[in-house]
C-alpha cells in the first residue's frame, strides 16, 4: 500500500502565506505537511510519494522520511494543474493500491482502514464523504446505496443530489491511471475519471461523522489548530522555566527553552513552543498555539489565535486571529473579533466576498508586520506581508504588501487666558 500526496498548488487563495505550500505553516511547533506525514506513518504506510512544485520547500522540511520512519519520493509537478495530472506525473512510481490526499490531511490515520474495508474487489474506488448542509462549493454524490453514480461539482442550491459532500481522501487501484489517460485533461479530471468508473459500478464511498479539516483559506489554519489541539497530550518539558505564581490549567504543552513568567495564566488546550515567552500576567487561553521563539509580553491576552514564529507582542488582546512569523506589535494592540451585529465574518478577496461561516474572527496578519502603539484591526481584515502600521491607526479593510499605513492626527494648541 502507498500514499500519493499533493502539495504542489499554487494556494493562490491562501494568501497572505502563499509565499511556500499552504501546508509549510507551522502549527503545534511542526508543519502541517508533517503532521500528515506522521499520520499516514501510523496508518502502517512506509512508501510515500510527495507531488511539489518547482523550488517547493517541501522536500528540506520532509527530506528522504527517515525521521518518520518512512520512505518518500518526489514528483515535480511543473505546472500544477489539478490532481489528474499529478497521477499522471507520479505513474511510474505506483506499484499497488495507494490513497491519494492533500497535504493537510493531518487526520489521515482516523480514515485510512475504514476505505480499505469498503474495498471488495481490486478494480474498486473507494472514497471518503461526509454531510455537509451547505453544498455549493463542494464536490458532490450522487449514490445508490454505498455505491456512487456519479461526483456532481458545486452544484445550484435546490439542484444537490444528497447531501454527501467529497471530503478528498481516496484509496484507488493502479488501473485507474489508466482509466484517468482517457478523459479530457483539465481541473476536474480525477472527478471525470471517477465519474466515469462510477458509470461502470467501481466506486464505492465511505461515511464518517467524525471531524475532518480543509485548508482553503488562511483561516482554516485555526480549525486545523484546533483539531491538533484537541488530539494533542499534554507535556512540560523539564528545560521550561516556569515561574511560581504562574498558572497551568487543563491540557498544555510546554516545549524546551519556554518560560512563563509570574501571574501568566494559560488554559488548555494550549501549545507554548520552543523559546517561547509569556510574560507576566499574560494570559493565554481558547485553543492557542505559540510557535516557537514568539514572545507574549505581559498583561496580553491570546484567545483562539495562531502566533508564528519569532513574532513578538506587548499588550492588548489577539482574538480568533492568524499571526504570521517576525511580526513586531507594539503595546495595546486590540483585534475585533465579533461584529456588531453578531453577523457571520466575511473577508474581502479579489474574487469577492467570502462568508467565513465564523461568527468569531480576527485579523490574518502576514509575515514582518511591524504595528505601532495602539493599533486595532476589524474583525476579518487581512493584512499583507512587510507592513508598517503607524501609531494610534485603526486597521478598516485589508492592507497590501510592502505598505506604510497610518492615521493621520491634527494638533490644536491654544494658550490659556
Amino acid at each position: 500500500m502507498q500514499a500519493l500526496i499533493l502539495a504542489a498548488g499554487r494556494s493562490s487563495r491562501f494568501y497572505p502565506f502563499n509565499t511556500s505550500h499552504k501546508s509549510c505553516v507551522s502549527i503545534l511547533g511542526k508543519s502541517i505537511i508533517e503532521h500528515t506525514i506522521e499520520s499516514v506513518a501510523r496508518s502502517g504506510i512506509k512508501d510515500i510519494v510527495v507531488v511539489v512544485s518547482q523550488n517547493s520547500s517541501v522536500k528540506k522540511i520532509l527530506g528522504e522520511g527517515k525521521k518518520f520512519g518512512v520512505k518518500i519520493s518526489y514528483i515535480v509537478q511543473e505546472n500544477p494543474t489539478g490532481a489528474g495530472d499529478a497521477i499522471l506525473q507520479a505513474r511510474d512510481y505506483i506499484t499497488s493500491d495507494f490513497y491519494l490526499l492533500n497535504a493537510n490531511r493531518i487526520e489521515f490515520a482516523s480514515f485510512a482502514d475504514l476505505l480499505l474495508e469498503k474495498k471488495k474487489n481490486s478494480d474498486n474506488i473507494v472514497l471518503l464523504a461526509r454531510k455537509e448542509s451547505s453544498l455549493s462549493s463542494f464536490g458532490t454524490l450522487k449514490i445508490d446505496g454505498d455505491t456512487v453514480l456519479s461526483i456532481v461539482e458545486k452544484p445550484k442550491k435546490g439542484e444537490e443530489p444528497s447531501d454527501l459532500k467529497v471530503v478528498g481522501l481516496y484509496l484507488l487501484p493502479p488501473s485507474f491511471i489508466d482509466l484517468l489517460t482517457t478523459v479530457e485533461s483539465d481541473h476536474y479530471s480525477l472527478e471525470n475519471a471517477i465519474s466515469k468508473a462510477a458509470g461502470q459500478g467501481k466506486v464505492k464511498f465511505v461515511e464518517t461523522s467524525q471531524d475532518t479539516v480543509s485548508l482553503k483559506y488562511p483561516w482554516d489554519l485555526l480549525t486545523i489548530k484546533d483539531y491538533l489541539l484537541k488530539n494533542s497530550t499534554s507535556s512540560i518539558s523539564k528545560n521550561a522555566n516556569i515561574a511560581q505564581g504562574a498558572q497551568i490549567i487543563g491540557k498544555v504543552v510546554v516545549e524546551d527553552g519556554a518560560r512563563i513568567m509570574e501571574g501568566a495564566v494559560i488554559k488548555g488546550p494550549a501549545y507554548i513552543g520552543k523559546n517561547v515567552t509569556v510574560g507576566t500576567n499574560a494570559i493565554i487561553r481558547g485553543k492557542s498555539s505559540i510557535e516557537e521563539g514568539a514572545v507574549i509580553g505581559a498583561r496580553m491576552e491570546i484567545k483562539n489565535s495562531l502566533i508564528g514564529k519569532q513574532t513578538t507582542t506587548h499588550s492588548g488582546f489577539i482574538g480568533d486571529s492568524v499571526i504570521g512569523e517576525n511580526c513586531k506589535i507594539a503595546a495595546q494592540f486590540c483585534t475585533a473579533n465579533v461584529r456588531l451585529d453578531r453577523e457571520n465574518v466575511t473577508i474581502k478577496t479579489e474574487t469577492g466576498k467570502i462568508d467565513t461561516l465564523k461568527q468569531s474572527l480576527g485579523v490574518i496578519m502576514g509575515e514582518n508586520v511591524f504595528a505601532g502603539i495602539r493599533v486595532s484591526t476589524m474583525p476579518g481584515v487581512i493584512i499583507g506581508r512587510n507592513v508598517t502600521i503607524g501609531p494610534q491607526t485603526v486597521v478598516m479593510h485589508n492592507l497590501e504588501d510592502d505598505i506604510t499605513f497610518y492615521s493621520t492626527f491634527s494638533e490644536t494648541v491654544k494658550k490659556k487666558k
